[in-house]
């Protein structure tokens, strides 16, 4: 199922509202997160969203991801809920969302699972690497291992189609010794360690990049504490004054639009509710 026009900027408006609320949080307890991804670049060449992205991503250093979680649930209004493993067990993404309640978006990767489905926003955690490459690849490699065996057992087999159906299979054969519970933990516990090792050290990585090759995703400490607000669909928000660097090293040119064929949402839903 894929998103009509009128149905993308209802789901747009939704998203936004969580975002407003996001911020205001975020504000209220000095908390620094920036805009990512295609956010970002909707922010940079838009002044708002992709015309037809139906998503918004968020960035936070660890240590911010971890006091979020610890406040957010009682700081958000009662329309909205803090997703994470810990307050929706069936949730096992190593990353956050805030879901709007009372709405559905319910994606085919996670459509078998019992869980909130409200219309969200993406939280990702960014974590502290060693300033030694041989110690970050390891450090990279170690929590992808977890985290691929996270994904391979927990998203919706039927989601995938072909030749990527049969690899997943394969790897839940290679897999099956781990539960999900275990896991998630190795995933938490690798990035909290290593978050706690390496604090001081000048890089930081997304380690939850969807690319394959995750390790592009490589920034200073700075660019996730030397922030400026921006615009964004009337409204203003953080943003890295690194942006730059930030798309160029996943999106190269991202200020060139893509072909019109690639402008579609990216999502597929098997429900949606609004």
């Amino acid at each position: 199922m894929k998103l009509s026009d009128e149905e993308r900027k209802r789901v747009q408006s939704d998203e936004l509202k969580i975002l407003v609320v996001f911020d205001e949080i975020c504000r209220r307890h000095n908390l620094k997160y920036t805009l990512a991804a295609g956010t970002m670049i909707g922010a940079v060449r838009h002044k708002g969203f992709i015309p037809w992205d139906d998503d918004i991503d968020v960035y936070m250093l660890r240590k911010e991801f971890n006091k979020l979680r610890k406040i957010c649930q009682s700081e958000i209004p009662d329309n909205m809920f803090y997703q994470s493993h810990y307050t929706d067990p069936e949730y096992y993404y190593p990353f956050d969302k805030i879901r709007l309640n009372g709405t559905i978006f319910k994606e085919t990767f996670l459509a078998n699972h019992h869980i909130n489905h409200g219309v969200f926003i993406d939280i990702f955690p960014i974590d502290s690497i060693s300033d030694n490459k041989v110690l970050s690849t390891i450090q990279f490699y170690h929590y992808r291992f977890y985290r691929l065996g996270l994904m391979v057992k927990y998203v919706n087999l039927n989601a995938r189609k072909g030749k990527r159906k049969l690899f997943v299979r394969i790897l839940r054969v290679l897999y099956f010794p781990f539960n999900l519970d275990y896991l998630y933990k190795k995933c938490e516990n690798i990035a909290q360690n290593k978050e706690d090792k390496y604090i001081n050290s000048k890089w930081v990585r997304s380690l939850n990049s969807v690319g394959s090759d995750g390790m592009h995703e490589t920034y200073h400490h700075y660019a996730f504490t030397n922030l400026k607000l921006t615009d964004f669909e009337n409204h203003k928000f953080y943003m890295s004054k690194d942006y730059d660097h930030m798309l160029r090293v996943v999106y190269a040119d991202y200020m060139q639009l893509p072909p019109a064929s690639e402008r579609v949402t990216r999502h597929d839903l098997e429900e949606l509710e609004l």
